[in-house]
């Protein structure tokens, strides 16, 4: 009781932090007439940790039963990338790039009928899909809170002012650099000023429409390329959104590694975080998180799996981290597919029970540690080995 008390306190502490910054979003949205998309924004900022303050999340860490069917998923809808950045598992792929058709997306939106939260995200990047303007547009007409992954290459001014005018929620910027000399390194296929550019334009489309909408967000992969630039990285950032933001949210990831690019594990000192967080706190509306940076919780302690991850070909995982580190080629399916299987039938099948009830107890899944122990919670202690190719949990 005594951690839930301390754990809600916080979360009312970082509330009233960037209450400015929350209270303008929702407004904006009022004003407009957008009461649906107002709700769904408090409900994303609440309850998902990922956007917000995931204030439900210990609830189902006592009772993982509690959790309702999803309100907020990811989804991928193109495996296409021009870029061949060094760190990427979509580098050494053999596997045929795709797309998912706008059918099929309408389809796996169907399977909830109360969602209130999307993340488009996944190993491509969504411009590649000629019909990724197409989805953008339905589910805001829903008013689903939506957000996406992109590098801002192929964000040119008429899509910028499109996003803008329809209201997408939030923009994460893959950006791996801080100065062109290192970008070329880390983001190969990319062109450095095309892309601040670009980002710099959708700032101004901002300013021009007066619209607090989409957040621009930061993500920045730290590898043994570009440690040393994260301090400058949030000047880059502060020149890029030119203080119309009263939040800028920037995300230090630390490399999932995999065979081919280890090379780039890097050593993150202990100066490069403190001098990054000194130079946030001199702005004074950063928030930056150092993700998978420093220690692992417990597994037990996982609620990833209530943001379910669906990918190109229409498999359903429990969490986006399965997807990544060059990890596909060991599951087939994982927990069924979205085009052969109702989504609800999953969600409530033994397996997937047998899944989280078995980390709720401390257990790992083999899902979570073959090939590869989980990058997000800690499965010390656990004997680990190669079990073989694994779909489901049995």
């Amino acid at each position: 009781m005594t951690g839930l008390i301390k754990y809600y306190a916080h979360m009312l502490k970082m509330a009233n932090k960037y209450r400015g910054h929350i209270s303008d979003q929702i407004f904006y949205r009022l004003k407009e007439g957008k009461i649906k998309s107002a709700y769904n924004y408090i409900w994303t900022i609440l309850f998902t940790k990922e956007e917000g303050a995931g204030l439900a999340d210990k609830l189902f860490l006592i009772n993982p039963d509690l959790a309702p069917y999803p309100g907020r998923i990811e989804l991928e809808v193109t495996t296409k990338c021009s870029l061949r950045c060094e760190k990427c598992e979509h580098t050494y792929w053999n596997e045929q790039e795709e797309d998912l058709s706008y059918e099929k997306f309408k389809h796996v939106i169907g399977q909830f009928p109360k969602l209130k939260a999307i993340s488009l995200s996944g190993i491509g990047h969504g411009f590649h899909n000629p019909e990724y303007m197409k989805m953008l547009r339905y589910v805001k007409s829903k008013s689903i809170f939506t957000q996406f992954f992109d590098p801002f290459l192929l964000i040119n001014e008429q899509r910028a002012r499109e996003i803008v005018k329809i209201g997408i929620d939030k923009i994460w910027m893959s950006l791996d650099a801080a100065t062109e000399d290192t970008y070329k390194k880390v983001q190969a296929g990319s062109d450095f000023d095309t892309v601040i550019r670009n980002a710099k334009k959708l700032i101004e489309i901002k300013k021009e429409l007066r619209s607090p909408y989409p957040e621009l967000a930061f993500h920045f992969i730290i590898t043994e390329k570009n440690v040393h630039e994260m301090p400058m990285y949030i000047d880059l950032v502060e020149e890029i959104t030119q203080g119309t933001q009263k939040l800028n949210i920037v995300q230090f990831t630390k490399l999932i590694p995999f065979k081919e690019n280890m090379h780039l594990m890097p050593e993150i000192p202990k100066k490069i975080i403190n001098d990054t967080r000194r130079k946030a706190r001199k702005y004074k509306h950063f928030r930056v998180d150092f993700f998978n940076v420093q220690g692992k919780p417990p597994i037990c302690e996982c609620t990833a799996w209530t943001v379910p991850f669906i990918t190109v070909d229409g498999s359903i995982y429990p969490c986006c981290t399965l997807t990544e580190g060059n990890l596909r080629p060991f599951f087939t399916n994982v927990f069924g597919n979205v085009f052969q299987t109702d989504f609800k039938k999953v969600w409530e099948s033994k397996e997937f029970k047998k899944f989280i009830w078995a980390m709720h107890f401390g257990k790992v899944p083999h899902l979570c540690y073959y090939p590869r122990p989980c990058t997000i919670f800690s499965i010390e202690g656990e004997k680990l080995e190669n079990v073989g190719r694994v779909g489901a949990i049995k």
